[in-house]
């Protein structure tokens, strides 16, 4: 588990230190204060710096776009990947990079550019040797621009930089498939727009005819009090009209049985409250050992039912050993978070992220600073 967390030239960051991590952690801050990019750090350390991550992280935010007034250029300077270090900007070869870690520990993460030439012997075999930044400008052949990461005195090459991104995409997933045995965290994200229905489908696999699948159960209840079970089925009506009908990941659905109704209903039908915590609790339980990272809290949860879920994120992160970090913009989810803080006073953390003067700075807050702030009706957000 985190106990603390440093970000470098990452997105928004120039540079930040969080200083107390704990089971369960809330961001706040106002619009492009950099909450998402905290999750976005956050995951980017847990997947070891994972090249498949780091390209969905440029493609989650359509850093990758090309059009005929600008088409894509295979300079490697205007590589899309420029878009997740400070500024937009990749740094110069063999300068400091992306830097991820706890604030302590010699051990972080470091993201950036390095330039190999390839040479060949008289026996036909070929080497790679990293030049640096001078080298780099003379005029030599056979040069690769790479991606790396470093930590430890050990440097993987994540892929290149000069060639098509479209390309880097599709040899990074065959090459690069994700294996828990190379993340440093196995972890679940619930975005704003909740989990993918596939992702969901399988999650829900795992927990079904466990002991676990009736504590999601009881979670729902939280919302409709009749809820006793749930299912996913196919909805073959998707594979109608041309569509191939043998995808089922993407054509399952959740149905919930309600006591008292013969059919069972889709769960969507039931509101985006019951969406919402279905998605969280789900994520919360398959993220044993990990970290479990959620966008906006409070999306679709009515701030009279947010106590009781915080009360749940907070018991089975210390049951489970997950590591909860969420973002809100709600004061009523910060109230709900504050409650749920008071009961359990070793588990949590909260902190307010902020721009001035075109830098990022925290803010951390106790228990009691906390509840002290929202008693006076001091803006924390």
């Amino acid at each position: 588990m985190l106990e603390s967390f440093q970000i470098n030239n990452f997105r928004l960051f120039d540079h930040l230190e969080v200083k107390r991590l704990g089971n369960v952690n809330l961001i706040v801050g106002r619009n492009n204060a950099g909450k998402s990019t905290f999750l976005e750090a956050i995951e980017l350390y847990a997947s070891n710096a994972s090249p498949i991550n780091l390209l969905e992280l440029v493609n989650s935010r359509q850093g990758s776009w090309v059009s005929e007034a600008q088409p894509y250029s295979q300079t490697f300077l205007v590589n899309p990947i420029r878009h997740l270090f400070f500024g937009h900007k990749l740094p110069d070869i063999g300068e400091e990079g992306i830097i991820l870690g706890e604030v302590s520990s010699k051990a972080k993460i470091h993201i950036g550019v390095a330039a190999y030439q390839i040479k060949s012997d008289d026996e036909g075999n070929t080497k790679r040797i990293r030049i640096t930044d001078e080298q780099f400008h003379k005029d030599l052949s056979n040069i690769e621009v790479v991606l790396v990461a470093e930590e430890n005195q050990k440097t993987r090459r994540l892929f290149r930089l000069n060639r098509d991104f479209r390309d880097m995409r599709l040899t990074s997933r065959v090459a690069y498939e994700r294996l828990d045995a190379e993340f440093k965290y196995t972890w679940q994200l619930v975005s704003t727009e909740n989990m993918p229905n596939r992702k969901l489908a399988a999650l829900w696999d795992l927990t079904s005819l466990t002991n676990l699948e009736s504590e999601v159960i009881s979670a729902l209840k939280l919302i409709e009090p009749k809820v006793s079970g749930v299912a996913f089925v196919e909805d073959i009506s998707k594979g109608r009209g041309g569509n191939n009908r043998g995808q089922g990941g993407d054509n399952r659905i959740p149905l919930v049985k309600i006591e008292g109704i013969n059919e069972p209903l889709p769960l969507k039908s039931m509101g985006d409250g019951m969406t919402r915590l279905f998605h969280i609790i789900v994520a919360l339980v398959n993220a044993r050992n990990g970290i479990l990272l959620i966008d906006e809290f409070e999306n679709g949860l009515h701030w009279t039912v947010q106590p009781k879920v915080w009360d749940i994120v907070f018991r089975y992160s210390e049951r489970l050993n997950v590591q909860v970090f969420a973002t809100t913009h709600s004061r009523d989810c910060v109230n709900g978070f504050d409650s749920a803080w008071n009961k359990y006073p070793s588990l949590g953390a909260f902190f307010r992220l902020e721009a001035k003067d075109n830098l990022i700075k925290v803010t951390e807050y106790t228990s009691e600073t906390l509840t002290d702030s929202l008693e006076t009706d001091v803006e924390i957000r």
